[in-house]
Formats: C-alpha cells, structure tokens, sequence
C-alpha cells in the first residue's frame, strides 16, 4: 500500500471516531485518548494529522456540513405549493440524519453546544451550507406574494434572524439537560411550524385568506 493510501485511510480513520465521540460528548466531554482508543490509533499519529483538539473537531464539523449540504443541494424539490416544498426540503434533512447518525448527532451537538472560541471558524466552516439553506428558502418566497413593503431581501434577513435566535434557544437549554436526544427531538418538531409561520406569519390579513373548516 502506498503511503498515501495509507495516510488517508488513517486520517478517515480518526476522523470517524472523532465525529462518534465529539457527537456524543460535545467538544468539551470529548477526549483525544478516547478517540485514539476507538480508533487504534497512539497520541503522536494523531498529532501527525491534525494539530490538536481544536483542529480536529474544527475537521469533523466541515466534513458534517460539507456531506449534508452536498446532499440537500443534489435533491430535487418540488416546483409546488411552499408548504409542501419546504416538507421536502426537511424530509431531505431528516434522511440524510437517518444515513448518517453519527454526523447527524455531531450536527446537533455542535449546533447546541458550540465552542465559544472556536466562533469565527465555525462560522466559516458552514458558510454554504448557510449560502444554501438561504437560497432554498428564497426559492420557496418566490412562490408567494409578498406583503407590501416587504421585499425578497428583508424576508431573508427575517429568515437568518429568527433561525438564529431559534437555534440560541436551545443552546441556552443545552445546559439545563445531558439529554440532547429529547433536544433533537424538540427543535426538528418544531422547525416546521416556525418555517410555516416565517412563510404565513400569525395574523390572516385579509377573510379570504381563512379556509372554510380551519
């Protein structure tokens, strides 16, 4: 075996153990030993290949959002009605967490529990998957009449506030429970219904609107 092959097969190697243990500990419980443990792989190979704990998850986190993005942007979605585009759009989310439990729950546990300063390049290690999730649901706005006075670009801006701050909730929740699956849980039942009310908003704006038997 050449020794290229060789080395990156060991870098996969520790790489999928890293995303099982970041996954299920969180970037703070996280251990390089136990990593190296599961991997069978000594302290000084793993320093070969990465520069330590930061760069590491920082490697585990783009490979999470490279694979998922890779996947949501080769779906088709349907040319229809937005509610049942934006359900196709999350049925692709949930199949590839259902294929790839390990980066799903790295996903998650990065996204509750983020390390403070590893800010910045987490920031830019899901920039497209943010350029595209973006995208998406401009796609989806496209198909709808927008209130007057609202343009394309505010109801962006509206999207990425409210997603932010709905994400924020449950980082500041992470830390009352050890149970991030309940976590997960909670926040995929409750991404659709504040997807449809960022779409609709709360309030019927004209008696039209009403749909007889609702």
């Amino acid at each position: 075996m050449k020794q290229e092959e060789k080395t990156r097969r060991t870098r996969q190697r520790i790489l999928e153990t890293a995303v099982a243990e970041f996954g299920e500990k969180g970037y703070a419980g996280a251990s390089l030993n136990a990593v190296c443990a599961a991997g069978g792989v000594s302290k000084g190979l793993l320093y070969h290949n990465f520069d330590g704990k930061d760069a590491l998850y920082l490697a585990c986190v783009q490979l999470c959002f490279d694979k998922l993005t890779a996947h949501l942007a080769a779906q088709t979605y349907p040319d229809a009605e937005p509610r049942r585009r934006m359900a196709a759009l999350l049925a692709a989310r949930q199949e590839f967490f259902d294929r790839e439990p390990a980066l799903g729950r790295l996903f998650f546990a990065n996204l509750f529990q983020p390390p403070a300063h590893l800010a910045a390049p987490l920031r830019q290690a899901r920039q497209e998957f943010d350029a595209l999730s973006a995208q998406l649901y401009a796609e989806t706005l496209d198909r709808l009449p927008l209130r007057p006075g609202v343009t394309r670009e505010t109801a962006l801006r509206y999207f990425t506030a409210v997603t932010e701050m709905y994400n924020r909730m449950y980082q500041d929740r992470a830390g009352d429970t050890g149970d991030l699956g309940a976590l997960i849980a909670d926040h995929e039942a409750k991404l659709s219904p504040l997807l449809d009310l960022m779409l609709y908003g709360v309030a019927v704006q004209d008696p039209a609107d009403i749909v007889k038997g609702e």
